[in-house]
């Protein structure tokens, strides 16, 4: 083996052993740095647009864009989890209540007389007490699964406070860096990876466009039906309109039901209940604001940019989420979207 080789085989050695350090060091901040590298992606135009005013050098722009950020989404969003995991435990609570007060009972009864065509009557005559009871022990338990979860998160928020706290700041932290040296670091990292130029560039730009279409269509427009639900709940007086809310954020992102997998059950239960007001007024914003404004929003926001299939991107979506938690939502979609970028590589530069 030449001399040649043998240091070539130990930088490239040495260096992925520098760099594997490198994310053991930084891996505890993994989450921090994910936020601030999102938010600093979503925010870059106004950024932009703040450089272009009078006097404003790169620094005043990421202090002024950082603010910015930290006032409409980092203390917004704290306030919102702090509310969302009070309305979990307050969900176990009030399930607990509804069943042990013969609430269930006189629900499924209000079903049976609300059946008036023959196969209801024959599928009701399948129902018996002990079905009845499996069903409260399923309601019961999963209320209890959420709110036992919710209450270890508030305990472990109140118990970490300053480690939250210190969180918070880091992220704003590291946002003031991505805005002001952001466009350094890629073009550092740019230049490091050893690909054609064309290939760069195609890689560059699906990630690009990946980003804009999760951020600015896909998250924009489940916050805005979460939203939209919430606040729905919150004016009719329904139930933890927090909690209901976020489920319908979540929701938002299964294809064909989307946020109809919340509302739309709830307005036959109102209906059921004998609330037709409520039930009516529920259905209607759901199907012409929360559930239409997907059908409005994506298409303006997205447009043709990912040309992602619908289920891989759903399922992206949710096994990214178990794996790297909530930044799972714009990784998912990413990682997809360069795998098919890398595909086509391979296939006109190999095959």
């Amino acid at each position: 083996m030449k001399r040649e080789q043998i240091v070539s085989y130990f930088f490239i050695g040495f260096f992925l052993f520098i760099l594997y350090q490198l994310l053991q060091i930084f891996s505890p901040f993994f989450a921090a740095m994910s936020w601030a590298a999102i938010l600093a992606f979503a925010f870059h135009p106004t950024y932009r647009q703040m450089r272009k005013l009078p006097r404003m050098n790169p620094s005043l722009a990421a202090l002024a864009a950082t603010m910015l950020v930290v006032l409409i989404v980092i203390l917004p969003a704290a306030f919102t989890i702090v509310s969302l995991m009070k309305e979990a435990i307050e969900l176990y609570q009030k399930a607990s209540s509804y069943i042990s007060a013969g609430n269930l009972d006189a629900f499924i009864q209000q079903i049976r007389r609300a059946a008036t065509s023959k196969w209801a009557d024959e599928l009701w005559l399948l129902w018996n007490p002990s079905y009845q009871k499996d069903v409260s022990d399923i309601i019961l338990q999963g209320a209890k699964g959420i709110g036992n979860f919710a209450a270890l998160q508030l305990a472990d928020f109140a118990k970490n406070l300053f480690s939250w706290v210190l969180n918070l700041f880091l992220i704003a932290f590291l946002l003031f860096f991505f805005f002001r040296d952001g466009e350094n670091m890629y073009e550092f990292v740019y230049q490091l990876i050893p690909m054609a130029k064309k290939n760069k560039d195609a890689l560059s730009e699906r990630m690009n466009e990946t980003f804009s279409a999760v951020i600015r269509g896909q998250f924009v427009t489940c916050i805005v039906q979460g939203t939209m639900a919430g606040f729905t709940f919150w004016m009719l007086e329904l139930p933890l309109p927090f909690f209901f809310g976020f489920i319908t954020f979540l929701t938002a992102m299964i294809p064909l039901t989307g946020a109809a997998t919340v509302w739309l059950p709830f307005s036959l239960y109102l209906l059921i209940m004998g609330q037709q007001e409520k039930a009516i007024t529920l259905a209607i914003i759901g199907t012409f604001g929360i559930s239409l404004s997907d059908n409005l929003l994506k298409p303006l926001l997205i447009g043709e940019k990912t040309k992602l299939p619908i289920f891989l991107l759903f399922l992206g979506i949710l096994g990214s989420i178990k794996l790297y938690g909530f930044t799972g939502i714009f990784l998912g979609p990413v990682v997809l979207s360069l795998f098919f970028v890398l595909a086509k590589i391979y296939r006109e530069e190999y095959q």
